[in-house]
């Protein structure tokens, strides 16, 4: 597919854009990361590998009661919000707040009635159902905070979203610390639901304010109002649902086969891959989503926007990935402790497979632009269960370091399943230059694992700095050119 000119400075103006929201919003990770980072050195100082694993046992069973409960809301409602006519917003605002309200307290009700069973599940006995009681709490107000999240995203108020979430961050670090300390093992419940508290505070402080909807809609004209993006949210939630509890289910499976310690050091490898790298993803998608939303009518603007998209995140990659793999023990040992060592060979695996995971990313954003929730029901479901299978099978064979493999032929499969979809469900397409950035960063992490595998970091520094430098020239050369390109962004033009 050649670009015109034209295409070519928009893609220009379109990567300042990116670059723009990047950089707001990797801050805010950056931030959100040092306190994350700081709440887990305490918790691993402190309280040991069990508060790590204790952490992420009740964290996953919290998030697979939230998505059974929101209805997919925080990204079904982006999707309306950011297609909607500016005549429409006042009312479609108020339903998704509506929506909320409803099912938080629906979901809290929930978790008191499950308190109990996850307990015995996780744990064997009923002495954590007092936990689980508790965040009931967490589950209403992350539903409040989820809908002002997509308010936020969906009217594309960036900076506002950046600020309440910086806060609410920080407000959690801040009050969790003296939990830890006075209450040690005890204290991980508490701090999980001081945590939602300040989400929802912070965000609530700088809450999008919209007039009220002309003619006032009653309640239930309000929730009818919803109806779209709560049906596609529904099929997001069973797809939320199948990923939270495939985590949930393979960490009580790891606790009984292994122990709360196994669990901790499986959940800190899994975050450091998952989380710290994918603050690229998180960052980038804030802006990604709703601006494909607008164009997913298009076959070939759509096309264009995702190969750019792809171009983008794999350049970014290319440096954070290589880096990654050859400070992995400096890293792992800032994060966390010397005994947290253990989980080098997961990391040395999976960080590998962000590149397979950026490729099926960028291409899955086009089936929730779409709206089509069947399709994306089937391909979460089907990684989740492949995904649970494979961790099982590899942690049997090789320990920490199976469930590493397992992370690479995870995000593979996916990239197949989501490629069915994307070529020839949506008749969408890649440039020649998407697909070659993508198999040059695969190549590179690649390469830059197994050096640093079997010949040491001093080797493996020098593809880190080699890749870093020819990534930015890249960048520069590639997409941040025309008219809005990088001198638009260094003076912070807008898109006309």
């Amino acid at each position: 597919m050649q670009e015109t000119e034209v295409e070519k400075s928009r893609r220009g103006r379109t990567t300042s854009k990116i670059l723009k929201v990047m950089s707001i919003f990797g801050s805010v990770q950056v931030v959100s990361i040092i306190c994350s980072i700081v709440r887990v050195k305490i918790v691993a100082l402190w309280i040991g590998a069990a508060g790590i694993g204790l952490y992420g046992i009740f964290n996953s069973a919290l998030d697979m009661i939230n998505n059974i409960c929101q209805l997919g809301l925080r990204s079904s409602a982006v999707r309306d919000l950011a297609i909607a006519p500016s005549g429409k917003l006042p009312a479609l605002v108020q339903s998704v707040r509506r929506w909320a309200w409803l099912l938080g307290l629906g979901g809290a009700l929930l978790t008191l009635c499950l308190s109990v069973p996850l307990s015995r599940f996780a744990f064997g006995d009923s002495d954590h159902a007092w936990g689980f009681a508790l965040l009931s709490v967490t589950v209403f107000l992350a539903a409040l905070t989820a809908a002002e999240g997509a308010v936020f995203q969906g009217m594309k108020r960036f900076r506002k979203l950046a600020v309440g979430s910086l806060w609410g961050a920080v407000g959690g670090l801040v009050v969790s610390i003296p939990m830890f300390w006075i209450w040690r093992l005890d204290s991980i419940v508490p701090s999980i639901l001081a945590y939602g508290i300040c989400m929802w505070l912070a965000l609530g402080l700088y809450r999008e304010k919209v007039h009220a909807p002309q003619p006032r809609l009653g309640l239930r004209e309000s929730l009818g109002l919803g109806r779209q993006f709560i049906v596609l949210g529904a099929y997001l939630t069973t797809c939320e649902f199948i990923t939270s509890m495939v985590s949930f289910v393979f960490m009580s499976w790891l606790n009984h086969e292994g122990s709360e310690s196994e669990v901790g050091y499986f959940q800190a490898g899994f975050t450091i891959v998952n989380r710290y790298v994918g603050l690229i993803f998180a960052a980038i998608a804030m802006e990604y989503y709703p601006r494909l939303s607008g164009v997913i009518g298009s076959r070939r603007r759509a096309s264009l926007y995702v190969g750019h998209e792809m171009g983008v995140v794999m350049l970014l990659l290319i440096p954070v990935v290589t880096w990654f793999i050859t400070a992995d023990k400096l890293i792992v040992w800032f994060l966390y402790k010397k005994d947290f060592l253990v989980v080098l060979p997961f990391v040395s695996w999976a960080i590998v497979g962000t590149v397979l995971r950026a490729f099926s990313w960028c291409m899955s954003f086009s089936i929730l632009a779409k709206g089509d929730g069947k399709a994306f029901l089937w391909t979460e479901a089907l990684s989740g269960v492949f995904y649970l299978g494979a961790n099982m099978v590899f942690y049997k064979l090789w320990g920490i370091a199976g469930m590493g493999v397992a992370y690479v032929l995870w995000y593979g499969l996916y990239s197949v399943v989501v490629g069915v979809v994307y070529f020839r469900k949506f008749h969408l397409s890649l440039s020649p230059e998407a697909w070659k950035l993508f198999l040059t960063a695969l190549l590179i992490t690649s390469a830059a694992a197994a050096v640093h595998l079997y010949m040491g970091w001093k080797w493996s520094i020098m593809i880190a700095i080699t890749a870093s430098l020819w990534s930015l020239r890249q960048l520069k050369i590639n997409f941040l050119r025309g008219e809005g390109g990088l001198r638009g962004l260094l003076q912070g033009k807008r898109d006309r």
